[in-house]
């Protein structure tokens, strides 16, 4: 397993797979920079509106919605580039030509597209925080919910990851699992946004941040640790069903 890790990450070198894992945080940091800064006083009134309790409550619901949107795109695309490498010239003959466990190249690749969505997050989480502490935001840091709003999106966006990478290796046209995860992305913002849908998994990411609005203002996410069980069972299933349909499956 070790050396298909190592395998991977040599081919992953050559790949866009970089600036696809750094532009969703970017963007969004960059999106809240321009808005603290140039939009600061309605920012204010609007914390205020909401009842927040501090600055960092208020930027973690406000990106929240922004997030739920990008990371599951991200997700998508860089799916799409894990396996679009092997479907480059024909490169899944010469892989499964080899003693291999078609298992572990399935995990091995699934363990690529985790570890590339967790450095992103991680770049997510280090930038809010930098931003805070670059505009002055008072109060104490509020780390647990720093973590939580950030790690919390890696779980629930497991069950998109599974499937995913499955589209994507399973179709060589890449433009169909791009277009998938762009509708299961734009879905959820949907599902989340009424009462009887925002339990269906798609909805998960728009609703995975610890802080949400409430009657009373903003408050905390108490139905989040269901979304984390719910996304974290349903993925690992859909993972198991993707290997064990890869395996089965012929390489042409």
């Amino acid at each position: 397993m070790r050396q298909l890790l190592w395998a991977d990450k040599i081919k992953l070198k050559r790949s866009s797979i970089l600036i696809i894992v750094l532009l969703v945080p970017l963007l969004i940091l960059g999106y809240e920079l321009v808005n603290l800064t140039y939009r600061g006083e309605f920012v204010e009134e609007q914390a205020e509106l909401f009842q927040a309790r501090s600055m960092w409550i208020y930027l973690l619901y406000d990106n929240s919605l922004l997030l739920g949107l990008g990371f599951p795109l991200a997700t998508t695309l860089t799916a799409s580039v894990i396996a679009n490498i092997e479907h480059q010239a024909n490169g899944w003959k010469q892989t499964l030509s080899l003693p291999l466990s078609r298992v572990r190249v399935y995990l091995s690749k699934f363990i690529w597209l985790f570890i590339s969505l967790f450095f992103s997050i991680t770049i997510f989480m280090l930038g809010m925080l930098l931003l805070g502490k670059v505009l002055g935001f008072e109060g104490t840091t509020p780390w647990g919910l720093l973590l939580g709003d950030s790690y919390s999106m890696l779980i629930v966006v497991l069950p998109m990851m599974s499937v995913q990478l499955w589209l994507s290796m399973t179709f060589k046209n890449q433009a169909f699992s791009i277009l998938v995860g762009a509708i299961f992305s734009m879905m959820g913002l949907f599902l989340a946004a009424a009462q009887t849908t925002r339990w269906f998994p798609l909805a998960y990411p728009s609703q995975a941040s610890t802080i949400i609005l409430q009657y009373e203002g903003l408050g905390y996410n108490t139905d989040l640790s269901a979304y984390l069980v719910i996304s974290f069972c349903l993925g690992m299933i859909l993972l198991v069903f993707g290997a064990v349909q890869f395996a089965r499956k012929e390489v042409k």
